[in-house]
């Protein structure tokens, strides 16, 4: 639960243009700059996508509809911070607008935690121990499911894109406290609900 995935390249030294540097040639009407962009952000907007809802489709969905919301918005951009923190915000309001339509008509989450076990990887070389491991992919996974929204949003932002309590803050419209509370919180009910297989 401690993995942290590297950030995406943001156009350092010897690393080709900026994110902001791409986002200006998007506004100047450059249409290869979103392709630079996908390359750099799309796997991360399917992963918190996915586990956010829990379905491999609608995530890559959403991240296409998230690059739509970049292309839109192209024209009036102004960074006010780096473009991964408010990428990952468009991202993240697009999920919790898919979660607020998928409450009027509940579905059980069982039914999607196979696509996002899929997402926490396997190292596990016998048949035993790679059982062992579909078993707790399959525990995790319904226990993020199961966090509320912000605990899930601040976790994973935190956990798998590498996120900043500062840039969770902005992407959830809350203070670094607030953040650290989320966070707290989460972790204590992932510790919870997993616990049979921490103390095996």
């Amino acid at each position: 639960m401690s993995e942290t995935r590297p950030r995406a390249p943001t156009g350092g030294a010897g690393e080709g243009p900026s994110d902001h540097q791409l986002m200006a040639r998007l506004r100047a009407g450059d249409g290869s700059a979103l392709d630079e962009l996908a390359v750099r952000y799309a796997p991360s907007a399917i992963r918190l996508a996915l586990r956010m809802l829990g379905d491999r489709e609608t995530a890559e969905d959403i991240a296409q509809e998230a690059f739509v919301r970049v292309l839109t918005a192209a024209r009036g951009y102004r960074p006010t911070a780096p473009f991964r923190t408010w990428f990952l915000g468009i991202v993240t309001n697009l999920c919790r607008n898919e979660a607020r339509r998928r409450a009027r008509r509940p579905e059980l989450a069982v039914d999607r935690v196979a696509d996002m076990a899929d997402t926490l990887g396997d190292t596990r070389a016998t048949p035993e121990g790679a059982h062992a491991a579909k078993q707790l992919r399959g525990a995790v996974a319904l226990a993020l499911l199961s966090l509320p929204e912000k605990q899930r949003v601040a976790l994973l932002l935190s956990r798998d894109e590498g996120l900043g309590y500062d840039e969770i803050g902005r992407v959830l419209g809350c203070s670094k406290g607030a953040v650290d509370g989320l966070l707290s919180r989460a972790k204590a009910t992932l510790r919870e609900r997993l616990r049979e297989y921490l103390e095996s």
